[in-house]
């Protein structure tokens, strides 16, 4: 499907893949996964832009990319917290074993 996109939407995607390739190792080494979640799952919406328009406006982009990467990081810190206790014995760290008793705030803080 990329490649039937313009030049500059493929370099685009292209350059998503670094994300694509460390997001799942991202419990293993930080407390923010989720974040880098949300850098990765919506990298689409730059794509999707440049697929149409033909290349990013980036001060319209940049702006709908970063609140798509909030939400991201509020809903799976949410979620996260169903995974707390296996999260533990395996191991691995989330927003919500970082955040803890706090994460109603950062919620808001995310969600700002």
């Amino acid at each position: 499907v990329l490649l039937s996109l313009n030049m500059y939407s493929i370099a685009l995607g292209a350059a998503s893949m670094g994300l694509v390739v460390i997001y799942p190792l991202m419990k293993r080494v930080t407390y923010w996964p989720q974040l880098v979640l949300g850098f990765t799952f919506n990298w689409g919406a730059l794509l999707g832009a440049s697929s149409v328009l033909g290349a990013c406006p980036w001060h319209i982009c940049l702006p709908m990319y970063g609140g798509c990467v909030a939400w991201t990081l509020m809903y799976d810190t949410i979620y996260a917290h169903q995974d707390k206790a296996d999260d533990v014995k395996v191991g691995v760290k989330s927003t919500a074993l970082l955040l803890q008793n706090q994460t109603k705030p950062a919620l808001l803080a995310f969600s700002t």
